[in-house]
């Protein structure tokens, strides 16, 4: 189901949801669907209500969500949204849809997005869209030698998000220890960035470690972390990162907490567990005077 904002975008997604082999309709709340495209990068006075009323959508049907934002609107539609069930693309163009959509059909994934329990193919479609996202982006270049200027969301990570998701901690606890708290974290990240200066940043990247830096960083300043903070930090587009938020979340490393002054935001923090074998890394490497660089 199509729901663009205006007449134009909805052809635009149409025609995006028809080559990806989708038959599209328009929204209607009373019939179920498989997907849902929206673009709530133009919603302002009724962003509130249209969020409400995909949510009520999303939870009745169990469908899978593919939500186009602005960064400046990302705190409130993340916070609002079923968490398992929505690819983000931020300030991202239509190629980034294209691997979820077509690489639902070609694994077959299509005959299960019925089920009550969507977590493994809500996982599998984000390994398919960082397998495939590339490519995507090579044949619409070559389909269209103009819009190599408008993709500006393109992955700098050499790495894709994990198969089937990060697996799940043991239940066996970590002792923290005091050392951690001397090591200055902080200038660790400064000094990741600062590579940026002198070599391209695909070289380096590697979000899922810049978020456990970040977040812990946080932790040990008594910082609250937002997801657009968040995506800022792991050093990648905001789409890529929060398909690795998405599956960290999922697996338990990290948790979702919600803004106790303000209901419609979500911090991010290591989960115990995650924290704990954080201060256990930094203890083992500051013994041995090596950086976390």
């Amino acid at each position: 189901m199509i729901s663009g904002g205006s007449l134009e975008r909805d052809v635009k997604l149409t025609r995006l949801a028809t080559l990806a082999g989708c038959t599209s309709l328009p929204m209607d709340d009373s019939q179920p669907a498989d997907f849902l495209l929206i673009d709530l990068s133009s919603e302002t006075d009724r962003l509130s209500d249209t969020i409400s009323r995909i949510t009520h959508y999303l939870q009745r049907y169990r469908s899978t969500a593919l939500i186009w934002s602005k960064m400046e609107s990302l705190e409130v539609i993340y916070a609002a949204f079923p968490q398992g069930q929505c690819h983000f693309l931020v300030n991202a163009d239509d190629v980034e849809a294209m691997p979820i959509l077509a690489g639902a059909f070609g694994r077959g994934g299509m005959d299960r997005l019925h089920d009550r329990d969507q977590e493994v193919e809500f996982r599998s479609l984000h390994r398919i869209s960082d397998e495939l996202a590339e490519f995507a982006r090579a044949l619409a270049r070559m389909a269209d030698p103009e819009l190599k200027d408008k993709i500006k969301d393109k992955s700098i990570s050499f790495r894709a998000a994990p198969l089937g998701g990060f697996q799940g901690f043991p239940g066996e606890s970590s002792v923290a220890n005091d050392v951690a708290a001397k090591l200055s974290l902080r200038e660790i990240i400064k000094m990741r960035r600062l590579r940026d200066r002198f070599f391209p940043p695909d070289l380096f990247a590697d979000p899922a470690w810049d978020i456990l830096l970040d977040l812990k960083a946080a932790a040990q300043e008594g910082q609250h972390v937002s997801v657009s903070s968040l995506s800022i930090a792991a050093a990648v587009p905001p789409t890529t990162a929060l398909r690795w938020i998405s599956a960290m979340t999922e697996s338990g490393m990290l948790l979702r907490r919600q803004d106790p002054a303000d209901a419609r935001r979500v911090f991010i923090e290591l989960s115990p567990e995650t924290s704990a074998k954080m201060d256990d890394y930094i203890v083992a490497v500051s013994t041995r005077f090596a950086p976390i660089i």
